[in-house]
């Protein structure tokens, strides 16, 4: 019989700990976050397996795991404490849960991989304001409702192009179920290497104009094979400056 790998136990707990105080329990709300973060379904079969321990859970499954779930690097082998779920830290630190909150808070982690308004350019020219955000269920039922929590996404809009509907340095809410043009609205997206919050109209004939808000921004055509939507831009926060 194979010899179980090295901290493979842990693994599992910390895994089961991480869905329980994260999405509640559910799994298949682990599964969507994953898939959201990635763009590729996740396995189901898999997961069970590594829970329950009829899969290997090695090392190079346990990075590949934490960098699809956004753990920090090594979560997965350090065992839990009375606290919670704790991260690498510092020695002597208090230990703090990461889910403090508990289930009558929602956490929205960044849309990897898309952020930026106004002229656009590659992601890492955008530093976000938030690295996620956590706010009150109730709220999130009552201002997003029909979105799963799940699959909501933030990023920080960047630019004056969208200005009276996003502004420079607002955080925006993402659908991230949306991953194609399916009716006019405003979409988080990549076009020619950049990343934009825009509005997109179909023109007819496969093509797509991309609209700004600031009218000092002339509306561009492009096919719409050449846009990779990353979701529905569905609301934002502003912050006005006394």
């Amino acid at each position: 019989m194979p010899t179980e790998p090295a901290n493979a136990a842990v693994r599992r707990s910390q895994l089961q700990a991480w869905i329980d105080e994260k999405f509640a329990g559910v799994q298949n709300a682990f599964l969507a976050d994953i898939a959201a973060r990635t763009g590729t379904p996740a396995n189901q079969g898999e997961l069970s397996g590594l829970l329950s321990g009829k899969k290997s859970f090695g090392e190079k499954k346990a990075r590949k795991l934490e960098g699809q779930a956004g753990m920090p690097a090594g979560w997965l082998d350090r065992p839990a404490t009375s606290g919670g779920l704790t991260g690498p830290r510092a020695a002597g630190a208090q230990n703090i849960s990461i889910d403090e909150t508990g289930q009558s808070y929602v956490r929205f982690p960044l849309l990897e991989g898309f952020a930026g308004m106004g002229p656009g350019d590659y992601v890492a020219d955008y530093p976000e304001v938030v690295e996620s955000l956590r706010v009150a269920r109730e709220w999130v039922e009552r201002k997003l409702p029909g979105v799963p929590p799940e699959a909501i996404r933030v990023i920080t809009g960047r630019g004056d192009s969208m200005k009276g509907q996003y502004n420079d340095g607002d955080l925006i809410f993402i659908d991230t179920r949306v991953k194609a043009f399916d009716q006019d609205s405003a979409y988080c997206f990549r076009w020619e290497g950049r990343v934009l919050v825009k509005r997109l109209q179909f023109v007819g004939r496969g093509m797509l104009r991309i609209l700004s808000k600031n009218a000092d921004y002339p509306a561009i055509d492009a096919p719409i094979e050449d846009i990779q939507i990353g979701g529905r831009a569905i609301a934002a926060w502003t912050l006005r400056e006394f």
